[in-house]
């Protein structure tokens, strides 16, 4: 675990990290409550170690300022015999257990041992809910594989820091997912979250649309708007795919998380930023740092926190899960079951398109569906032709490059119709026509 020790005593601090690096532990060492509050803001802890009596602000006035529970640190306080009452007071606010000073190595090891084992089978509770919630809909994220178990852990691992976040994974896995449940679980899970679609919004507006702007700051603006910036206020500003966010806007929102203040487009006036941002790319932001397209200063501010979510085709065991998951919340109590056949030729696909797409072919499937039970014979055509390796003997190349420019454009645009035929610059109805022809299901929005 990674343990900060608050004491203004320094053999005390001194004691406490040879004995606790000595037992595997990672730890910081701070002075004073108001600077652990700070490192706390900048690094993840896993136990708060902390004296009762210190200058300014005290063990418990520390431990009041701290979000516990599952998601937040816990916190050993450290007491003389003089104040074992505040210890004890401790202990009902929730702090974890005291040790009364002096204490011996043994001890501490000890108490830190009983922690650890704590919080392991904490997190474990949590995953194992996670997946349950998920099951039934509440979460929207379902799978037991290695790989989402890894994301499954991280969500309330990180759900209760502050700092940015940075989602990677390919379009159409479920990044969007994993950023509202680390707002929900967190500690400002009842204040806003917001959502800015980096690749919708127009360069000519983006800026307008997350600083806001005061009137008269140009053409058209008749009046102040408040932008998503502040509308986000304590909450969570998600910035879904953050790659697409032009390079001189980068500049200005790394000062945002720098600084914690932004400037409205025509505004005098610095206001404060007080929320956390969770950002997600389907790019390689390595990559694009290297090539110049994305600015090196605002990708590490992005990535205190990381969290990948794989590809469908990297959990293919989740596949009978997820289409038992679709069938219930599609369709209802009109279709009961699948055919285990057509669950092996669904899992056999390589699925580019990730959850999303398998999702839009379930749809497809309950649209086609006769009966009360799905089968091989409800699977989209289209996906039947590609599971076979060829493609409809009337289809012509050209058929295929705009079925796969539709399919291209619906996952750039997280599946949102209108979005994707101003992408194709097609009317709506078009494109509603055009996916019906290549048997593509429109999207559950």
């Amino acid at each position: 675990m990674t343990v900060l020790v608050v004491d203004d005593d320094v053999a005390v601090a001194e004691f406490c990290r040879q004995v606790l690096s000595k037992a595997g532990h990672g730890v910081l060492i701070v002075k004073s409550g108001k600077e652990a509050l700070a490192a706390l803001d900048e690094h993840e802890v896993d136990v708060v170690l902390s004296d009762v009596r210190m200058p300014g602000m005290d063990g418990v006035d520390l431990l009041r300022s701290i979000s516990l529970g599952n998601t937040g640190p816990d916190v050993v306080l450290m007491t003389g015999f003089a104040s074992i009452s505040s210890a004890v007071e401790a202990i009902r606010l929730g702090a974890y257990d005291y040790l009364v000073k002096p204490f011996e190595a043994g001890q501490l090891e000890a108490t830190l041992q009983r922690l650890a084992e704590l919080r392991a089978l904490r997190a474990e509770n949590l995953v194992l809910q996670f997946q349950l919630d998920s099951e039934r809909g509440s979460g929207g994220m379902v799978g037991r594989s290695a790989a989402m178990l890894a994301v499954f852990k991280a969500i309330p691992r990180i759900a209760g820091k502050r700092q940015p976040v940075l989602i990677t994974g390919e379009t159409g896995t479920g990044k969007e997912l994993v950023a509202r449940a680390i707002h929900d679980q967190g500690p400002d899970r009842d204040r806003p979250y917001v959502v800015v679609d980096c690749g919708a919004l127009s360069v000519d507006i983006v800026e307008s649309e997350i600083f806001g702007h005061v009137r008269g700051a140009f053409t058209g603006a008749i009046g102040d708007r408040p932008g998503l910036l502040a509308s986000a206020g304590r909450g969570t500003l998600f910035l879904d795919e953050v790659g697409e966010l032009p390079l001189a806007l980068q500049a200005k929102f790394f000062r945002v998380l720098q600084d914690r203040e932004f400037r409205p487009v025509g505004g005098d006036t610095v206001r404060r930023f007080e929320g956390r941002v969770i950002a997600a790319t389907n790019r390689d932001l390595e990559a694009a740092v290297a090539a110049g397209s994305f600015r090196p200063e605002l990708y590490f501010r992005l990535c205190v926190h990381t969290v990948h979510v794989p590809p469908l085709r990297a959990r293919k065991s989740d596949i009978p899960a997820l289409i038992r998951h679709f069938i219930h919340k599609h369709g209802g109590d009109d279709v009961l079951a699948i055919d285990p056949d057509a669950v092996e030729e669904l899992a056999a696909y390589h699925w580019p398109g990730n959850v999303r797409e398998l999702e839009n072919c379930i749809l497809g499937m309950l649209a086609n569906c006769e009966g009360r039970v799905l089968d091989t014979g409800d699977i989209p055509k289209a996906l039947r032709m590609a599971l076979r390796g060829g493609r409809p003997g009337n289809r012509t190349p050209l058929e295929d490059a705009e079925r796969s420019a539709i399919v291209a454009a619906l996952e750039e645009a997280g599946g949102n119709i209108a979005a994707t035929a101003r992408r194709l610059g097609i009317a709506k109805a078009t494109l509603y026509r055009k996916m019906g022809a290549h048997a593509l299901a429109p999207p559950n929005r």
